[in-house]
């Protein structure tokens, strides 16, 4: 009803006609309105899928994410093991070493041990006299001495042999004790690890499963809005007339009609989504996607001078948009050239350039990706159509 009334001040206002004709006017208009309803109800259909989609592509995301987290966590434990590892094979070399060393000092003991019994055995048999008759016997007070003094030295060496030998196996056993507490750390990591590991495998079977899940939808979603894009396609064809001429690449002079589908990499065919690209980004300078109806006639109205048609959104919803700015929008009627020529039907609209007005009130446009192929169909490409005024929308920028 808003529509028909702000529709019914401007005829009012701009002329200045009959009531049983603009009683005419509003029944056209009324048939007419279910066209838009019908685009918001793809328009509904259409975000709805997409929200769907990127919910679904958050989760999957998700579960990548914690996936990767796990892997992190199990690196870093494989990395500590790795590195006791390494202490436990140089503990374990030391080990070797010092069993080596015990060992040698070992034999040096016992052969310590075997000379000082040697020794006290005839220090006990020289006890057996004295010290006196012990000097006697020997050739000189020379040899007598050196006696004392290398029993003496026996004593001092065995005593020093012996204290290695004692601090080398406390050496030793602390170095078992060493091994063992590393071992018993690797151990408990390594437990870890395998947690972990069990953790990643449920998750990532887990993840497969549900990525699997996720993508089945994603994809049928996306065939659900291939399918809304076909009806458009076949909207375009009904308004023209069921047949539609061969669309030519790049024409027209519109700088971009070597974008690339961003999907395949490739510059002809069909492309998802409509999403050409030119230098990495999809948007022109006006906010259309390049190879668009919207894109085509954004460059045409810049090169006209014209102004507020930036940024309007899909081709339907340019009529409601450029009135909220104020912009003259007229139905059915009263075009004129370089307005531009919206039919409504279907999710997105399709958004022409009006080229020249017929002396018998039809008009000639040009437009882009009228087929969804992203090419150009106009005048100078001797493709050009001829439309009737009749259902179509014109906004004079």
């Amino acid at each position: 009803m808003l529509i028909q009334k702000n529709l019914k001040h401007r005829l009012i206002k701009s002329r200045q006609i009959s009531g049983a004709v603009l009683l005419v006017l509003m029944m056209v208009i009324s048939i007419s309105y279910p066209v838009f309803v019908k685009a918001d109800r793809f328009d509904e259909q259409i975000n709805q899928l997409k929200t769907e989609n990127d919910k679904k592509q958050q989760q999957v995301d998700a579960l990548a994410i914690e996936a990767d987290s796990l892997q992190a966590t199990i690196d870093k434990l494989q990395s500590q093991i790795n590195g006791l590892q390494q202490q436990i094979i140089e503990n374990q070399k030391k080990n070797e070493e010092l069993k080596l060393k015990i060992e040698e000092a070992q034999k040096e003991l016992d052969k310590q041990k075997k000379l000082l019994g040697e020794n006290i055995k005839a220090m006990y048999l020289e006890g057996q006299i004295s010290t006196l008759e012990m000097l006697a016997s020997s050739k000189d007070l020379s040899e007598f001495v050196d006696k004392e003094q290398y029993r003496d030295a026996v004593k001092t060496k065995i005593k020093n042999t012996l204290d290695k030998v004692t601090l080398l196996k406390a050496q030793l056993k602390s170095q078992k004790e060493q091994i063992e507490g590393l071992l018993a750390e690797q151990e408990a990591l390594r437990k870890q690890v395998s947690t972990q590991q069990a953790q990643q495998s449920r998750l990532l079977n887990l993840n497969q499963s549900q990525q699997a899940s996720f993508n089945d939808e994603i994809s049928s979603n996306k065939e659900k809005i291939a399918e809304l894009k076909r009806q458009q396609v076949l909207e375009n064809i009904k308004l023209f007339g069921g047949g539609v001429q061969p669309g030519i690449p790049g024409g027209g002079g519109y700088p971009w009609g070597n974008a690339y589908c961003v999907h395949t990499g490739t510059v002809t065919n069909d492309c998802y989504n409509y999403d050409w690209y030119f230098n990495g980004s999809p948007w022109d300078p006006w906010g259309y996607g390049f190879r668009n109806c919207t894109s085509w006639v954004a460059y045409k109205l810049a090169a006209d001078g014209k102004v507020g048609f930036t940024y309007l959104g899909n081709a339907a919803n340019w009529p409601g948009g450029a009135a909220a700015r104020g912009i003259t929008v007229t139905y059915g009627s009263g075009a004129q050239p370089g307005n531009a020529a919206v039919n409504p039907n279907g999710y997105y609209g399709h958004v022409m350039y009006v080229e020249a007005v017929t002396p018998d009130g039809k008009v000639v446009i040009s437009d882009y990706n009228r087929l969804g192929d992203g090419l150009y169909r106009g005048p100078d490409g001797g493709s050009a159509a001829v439309l009737s005024q009749s259902g179509l929308v014109f906004i004079h920028f």
